[in-house]
């Protein structure tokens, strides 16, 4: 992805990162209002290979899928992009390795790193957090179910979206519809490509 830079003017990046198994309609709302309101000039969508805290637990979609219902996701939108750096790394996704790579790509730019309300508890324990804190600022995503954020220190983007990934993986497993938590392009991949084949026949 090109960064176009206006002279003067520090990009401000959001750095979105996630499982997107799959990426859905509260995904994207999420990240319209982060560019609003923390005032992004974009966001880049991060697919994790495999998150350090669900090792066991990994994706149910191929990291091929998921990386290609993200890029239908977002098609239409210029502000948002798609890196798959962690997808080619062995193990763990850690985001330290992410965000030194970004900062080398894209000197003089900064990075805010979204992070969601419910994986908060759990960014004191992060690989080499102090220093990830020193290169990137966070703020939190918040669908509108975490109350104990009011005292939060950090930045807080809040919408109320009573959806998420694994709630349309279960209705896919029942035979339910899916139809409108998905952006379209991403429902029409799901329906022809079917990636969670193995999943909904319990080989996963």
């Amino acid at each position: 992805m090109a960064i176009n830079r206006i002279p003067g003017h520090v990009e401000r990046v959001g750095l979105f990162g996630g499982s997107f198994d799959p990426v859905h309609l509260g995904h994207l709302i999420l990240a319209e209002a982060a560019l609003e309101e923390l005032e992004l000039d974009r966001i880049i969508f991060i697919p994790a290979a495999l998150s350090p805290f669900k090792t066991e637990r990994p994706p149910a979609a191929s990291d091929e899928s998921r990386l290609a219902m993200l890029r239908e996701a977002i098609a239409s939108e210029a502000r948002f992009s798609v890196d798959d750096r962690e997808l080619h790394r062995e193990g763990p996704s850690y985001t330290i390795d992410t965000v030194r790579g970004l900062l080398g790509d894209y000197p003089g730019v900064r990075f805010l790193y979204l992070i969601g309300a419910d994986n908060l508890k759990e960014l004191p324990r992060w690989h080499e957090i102090e220093e990830l804190r020193n290169l990137v600022d966070f703020a939190v995503l918040d669908r509108g179910k975490a109350p104990e954020l009011e005292s939060c220190e950090l930045p807080v983007v809040r919408r109320r979206i009573d959806l998420s990934s694994t709630e349309i993986r279960d209705r896919l497993a029942k035979g339910l519809s899916i139809r409108f938590m998905l952006p379209e392009r991403v429902y029409d991949f799901i329906m022809t490509h079917h990636p969670y084949r193995d999943f909904l026949h319990g080989n996963y």
